[in-house]
C-alpha cells in the first residue's frame, strides 16, 4: 500500500511493501531470475523518496543503474537495518492478547451452547413423559393383595387392575384443567424449543467465526516469531529523486535497475528481483 506524506523540507516520501507489489514479468536465465514488480506514484516538485521495504533477501545488491531525462536522480541505494525485535515482540503481544479475547468470547459461546443444551434435554425429557400418559396403578408382587381382591380367581384380578387403569385414563382425558395445562404445556415447548434451536445454531456459528479468528491469529504470531527468528534484517530499495515540476512514475522492482523517460511527465524505474 502507498503511504505518501510530506515533510517540512517540502520532502514526499512514498512507502511500498515488496510483496505487495503487481508483477509485470519473470525471465528466467541459467544462474538467476528477473521479476519485474510495478509500482505507480505521482511525484511532487521538489525531492521525492521511493522506499520499498522488505525486498528479498535474495535481490543483488550491485546491480543498480539509473538513467533518465527530466529530473534529478540523486541517490540509489540498497539498505540493511536490523529488525527492531522489541517492536516485534510488542506486536506478538498485541496479538496474543487479541487472542486470549476472542478465546473468552468462545468460552463464553461454549457456556450458553452448553446451557441451551441441558434445557432441551429437560425439555424433551417431561414431553417424553407426558406421551407417556398417565402412571398405572398397579400392584408389586411382594406387596400383599387387598382383602376383596385376595377372593377372586387371578382372571377377575386382572379384570378389576384393567378396569381401575380405564377409569384413570377417562378421568386424565375428560378433565377440562388437564387437557387446557396440557395444551399450554405442548405450546410452550413447540415454540421455546425452536427458539432455543434457533439460538443454538446461532450460537454453533459464533463458535465457528470464533474459532477461524483463532487460528488466523495463531498463524500471525507464528509468522512473526518465525520470520525475526530467521532473518533479523529488514531490506530496502531507496531512491531519490528531484523534479522541476510534478510528474508520474511507474515504478518496476527487481535485480537490475534502471530509469528511462516514458515522456517528459513520466519515468519507469525498473529493478529485477533474485539471484540462485
Amino acid at each position: 500500500m502507498v503511504e505518501p506524506w510530506c515533510e517540512p523540507s517540502t520532502q514526499a516520501s512514498f512507502r511500498f511493501e515488496a510483496a505487495d507489489l503487481p508483477t509485470k514479468n519473470v525471465v528466467v536465465y541459467s544462474d538467476r531470475a528477473e521479476v519485474k514488480r510495478v509500482v505507480a506514484a505521482s511525484l511532487a516538485k521538489g525531492i521525492n523518496e521511493i522506499i520499498i521495504q522488505n525486498v528479498s533477501a535474495v535481490i543483488e545488491r550491485q546491480s543498480v543503474r539509473v538513467d533518465g531525462r527530466g529530473v534529478l536522480i540523486q541517490e540509489v541505494q540498497y539498505q540493511e537495518m536490523p529488525i527492531d525485535t522489541e517492536q516485534e515482540n510488542e506486536k506478538i503481544r498485541a496479538l496474543e492478547r487479541e487472542k486470549v479475547k476472542v478465546e473468552n468470547e468462545r468460552f463464553a459461546v461454549e457456556d450458553e451452547m452448553s446451557s441451551l443444551r441441558k434445557r432441551l434435554e429437560v425439555l424433551d425429557g417431561v414431553a417424553g413423559q407426558v406421551a407417556a400418559g398417565p402412571p398405572s396403578t398397579s400392584f408389586s408382587a411382594t406387596e400383599p393383595l387387598p382383602k376383596m381382591l385376595r377372593r377372586h380367581t387371578v382372571i377377575g384380578s386382572t379384570s378389576l387392575q384393567g378396569s381401575d387403569q380405564d377409569t384413570h385414563s377417562i378421568g386424565f382425558l375428560t378433565n377440562d384443567d388437564a387437557l387446557r395445562n396440557l395444551a399450554k404445556f405442548l405450546s410452550y415447548y413447540g415454540e421455546t424449543v425452536s427458539e432455543m434451536k434457533t439460538t443454538l445454531r446461532i450460537r454453533q456459528r459464533e463458535w465457528d467465526q470464533c474459532a477461524e479468528k483463532i487460528e488466523a491469529l495463531e498463524r500471525q504470531i507464528d509468522q512473526l516469531r518465525c520470520g525475526y527468528e530467521y532473518d533479523s534484517v529488514r531490506r530496502y530499495n531507496y531512491c531519490s529523486i528531484q523534479c522541476k515540476d510534478p510528474v508520474n512514475i511507474v515504478y518496476s522492482l527487481g535485480e537490475n535497475r534502471r530509469v528511462s523517460l516514458l515522456d517528459e511527465n513520466a519515468i519507469i524505474l525498473e529493478v529485477f528481483s533474485m539471484t540462485y
